[in-house]
């Protein structure tokens, strides 16, 4: 019996596998069964041969990796991304593994803040912000694939709000950075102001989830807020990753009312924010941040969760077909081994998704971090009153959609309800494949939802 290395670890008594732990973990982390496909870039070019494009348009064997690529793809359409450039630094991917991910997408990053400088520097305006835009959002995807402990992810992840703040100097509407005092610490965000605002106008927080960025969010969601007239702010909390570039220790927590509270006190205090039009709007992991929230805060008018997480426990453990946690199924592993373990049992992607847990939950085991999930949860949906939305994709799983009908059975507001389907290309987690459909969901259902709370009032 081995009691070190990848052997077997005593969890409550027993013995347990650790290679069916590990593989657990691969599951829960999401990454997918590798399985080859033609390569369509091996073939050969004759002469006189007569083509299209030298480009050619392929994915991943790995769902995870064909996952992000969809995600820095989904933000084209707000102007942080090209599909040609995507697909060419997809193409220097070479033998579809993660770890030439970083390089291949900071090296397109690094050639666009060229292209910018040289275009401010001409008076070409719209070029260098355009440039610079697409810059932050290939920064972002590049210190996604950075391992999370290291000064890289944290130079990549530094120079992508860096692109974006010179980009939102340039933009026809405020884009304005703050500061949100919290607890000591001064939580990164920033203020989205549509043209002519000055008072008071109906607005949104807006918040991410497990790895996204606030940067990421304005090509997610704020943009097309911004195009239908809503003041957004968009907010990072304990834990996200904006949020631990300043304070590597400040970690999520349960209680994510306390922060989002603090953000609402600085909402209002926004002249351009009508404190009776003020939307709260959570994505991925953000779903759980503001549906609790909304059940202890009443100053949230309404509620956006794409999707409304109640129970983060549950929802991580339906990511794993084995289930997990402290048994026999599950197994642990911890931090300060898990780069000893071989990559042919932990894939590059599970690895360095097992590091970010341990970082932005303060955690240095899988068991660890599971029995810390078990306080993420909102106890009593009942208390929510207020409108509320709740979203998600029908690619998600059986236990995302039962705690969207959880939550639509339990909340005492009114709530309506859409999952989007594969036939719309928006059944991915977030609707990152079609971001304008579900933009045009949340902002349409907004404005009639604030639409008629107003009628009320004036009655």
């Amino acid at each position: 019996m081995q009691t070190g290395g990848i052997g077997s670890r005593a969890i409550g008594g027993a013995m347990i596998p650790r290679r069916r732990a590990l593989r657990a973990l691969s599951t829960i982390t999401g990454d997918l069964e590798i399985r080859e496909v033609p390569d369509p870039y091996r073939r050969g070019m004759g002469m006189g041969n007569v083509e299209r494009s030298a480009t050619r348009v392929q994915g991943f064997p790995s769902g995870e990796l064909d996952f992000q690529l969809m995600r820095v793809l989904g933000a084209c359409s707000s102007g942080g991304g090209s599909p040609g450039e995507i697909m060419a630094a997809r193409s220097r991917v070479a033998d579809h593994d993660p770890a030439r991910w970083p390089e291949a997408f900071a090296a397109t990053a690094d050639n666009l803040l060229e292209k910018a400088d040289v275009a401010m520097a001409r008076g070409h305006g719209v070029s260098a912000r355009g440039h610079l835009l697409r810059a932050a959002n290939y920064f972002r995807s590049a210190e996604y694939f950075s391992d999370p402990y290291g000064a890289e992810a944290q130079r990549l992840g530094l120079a992508s709000r860096d692109a974006f703040v010179r980009a939102a100097a340039q933009l026809p509407f405020v884009v304005q950075p703050v500061d949100i005092p919290f607890e000591g610490a001064e939580l990164p965000g920033y203020l989205v102001v549509p043209p002519g605002v000055s008072g008071a106008n109906k607005a949104v927080i807006c918040m991410t989830g497990f790895d996204g960025t606030a940067e990421e969010l304005y090509f997610e969601t704020a943009f097309d807020a911004v195009q239908r007239g809503f003041t957004v702010l968009i907010a990072e909390g304990p834990g996200q990753v904006g949020t631990m570039r300043r304070y590597p220790d400040l970690v999520f927590r349960p209680d994510y009312e306390t922060p989002v509270g603090a953000i609402v006190d600085f909402a209002l205090s926004c002249r351009e924010i009508d404190p009776d039009r003020l939307a709260l709007y959570g994505i991925s992991f953000g779903g759980y941040f503001a549906t609790r929230t909304a059940a202890y805060d009443g100053r949230i008018k309404a509620l956006i969760a794409n999707a409304p997480i109640s129970d983060m426990h549950a929802y991580l453990s339906g990511l794993a077909s084995a289930g997990f946690g402290m048994d026999a199924s599950g197994g642990d592993i911890r931090l300060d081994e898990i780069d000893q373990v071989p990559a042919d049992v932990l894939p590059t992607t599970t690895r360095l998704a097992f590091k970010a847990v341990c970082r932005r939950y303060g955690v240095a085991s899988f068991s660890e971090w599971m029995a810390a999930l078990k306080a993420y949860r909102v106890e009593d949906l009942s208390l929510i009153g207020c409108p509320s939305l709740a979203l998600g994709g029908a690619g998600e799983g059986d236990e995302t959609l039962r705690q969207i009908e959880a939550f639509a059975a339990s909340v005492t507001g009114p709530v309506t309800t859409r999952i989007f389907e594969t036939r719309e290309g928006a059944d991915m987690h977030c609707q990152m494949g079609n971001y304008p459909l579900s933009n045009a969901v949340v902002y349409d259902w907004l404005d009639e939802t604030f639409g008629k709370s107003s009628a009320a009032t004036r009655r």
